[in-house]
């Protein structure tokens, strides 16, 4: 088993971190631990926003006299992201995935925004109950003018009892190239409590959050937040996998991986002036 230290240096030689100039996080993601070799997943993320931001309302106002401002209030106005990840077992441990990341602002047509490529190092396995934990790492390359690319780095934590599963996404983030807007280091997050009810049921909790600038981090409602219920449905979760004891049956699904379906639904609620004050979130994965 690699230390660490030597997970993290890899990492960061490779030159790669989650990201872009539109965060990772934007679009609701819960980076999860686990790594199998050869399994093979492709997912979608989207999102509607309902309730622009202030400071967005304000610019929308006097850029447009006030028309703006009137059509959102009649809900013709929603913004809109999509995010489309393909991830790759490379071994027990390391993952890759790419990502093509696509949303619709208030001021500009609905368009690619990002190319995230990452890497993750699956330091400690979880078999059931317990803790597990990995290392990820990208690059966000912005596709749109006059917006900066973005590294991203941090641990993935999952802690599990019985039916309950709480997992947590730390990461720190720094622009690069002539575009950026901070020289520092900034800070996203995004953590998922969640519990299995029935059978290939869940219901949770999530929350996200972002400081875009550690070093001038301002208060909590100058930063965007939200939190909001979420419902799972996995309904090819094979029941082995609830126990976590039968190690020749994950021996056998790590050689040969069986196609599992993954979706979710939830709904995102705003905290702060800086963050819309709705948003319906929907997650889709197929890994074989």
């Amino acid at each position: 088993r690699l230390a660490l230290s030597v997970a993290v240096s890899a990492l960061a030689s490779a030159g790669l971190t989650v990201g872009a100039t539109t965060s990772a996080l934007a679009e609701y993601e819960i980076e999860e631990a686990g790594i199998e070799k050869g399994e093979k997943e492709f997912e979608y993320r989207g999102a509607v926003h309902w309730g622009f931001p202030k400071a967005e309302r304000e610019a929308a106002a006097e850029g447009e006299g006030g028309g703006a401002l009137e059509e959102e209030e009649e809900g013709e106005f929603l913004r809109q992201s999509h995010d489309f990840e393909f991830h790759y077992g490379i071994t027990e441990r390391w993952g890759f995935s790419a990502t093509l990341a696509t949303d619709e602002p208030l001021d500009r047509n609905y368009d690619l925004s990002a190319v995230d490529l990452e890497l993750q190092y699956e330091l400690v396995q979880r078999e059931g109950n317990g803790l597990g934990l990995a290392f990820l790492g990208g690059y966000g390359i912005a596709t749109r003018g006059g917006e900066a690319d973005e590294i991203e780095f941090g641990p993935i934590v999952e802690l599990a009892a019985g039916k309950a599963l709480l997992t947590i996404n730390p990461f720190f983030t720094s622009q690069v190239g002539d575009n950026r807007e901070t020289d520092g280091l900034g800070f996203e997050y995004g953590w998922r409590g969640q519990y299995g009810f029935a059978k290939h049921w869940g219901m949770g909790v999530e929350m996200f959050g972002e400081i875009e600038d550690l070093a001038n981090a301002g208060s909590f409602d100058e930063q965007p937040h939200s939190i909001g219920p979420t419902l799972f449905y996995n309904p090819g979760e094979d029941d082995h996998d609830e126990g976590g004891g039968n190690g020749d049956d994950d021996n056998k699904v790590a050689e040969a991986p069986e196609m599992e379906i993954s979706l979710n639904v939830g709904v995102q609620f705003g905290l702060t002036d800086v963050t819309s004050d709705s948003a319906l979130k929907f997650q889709g994965s197929l890994a074989f």
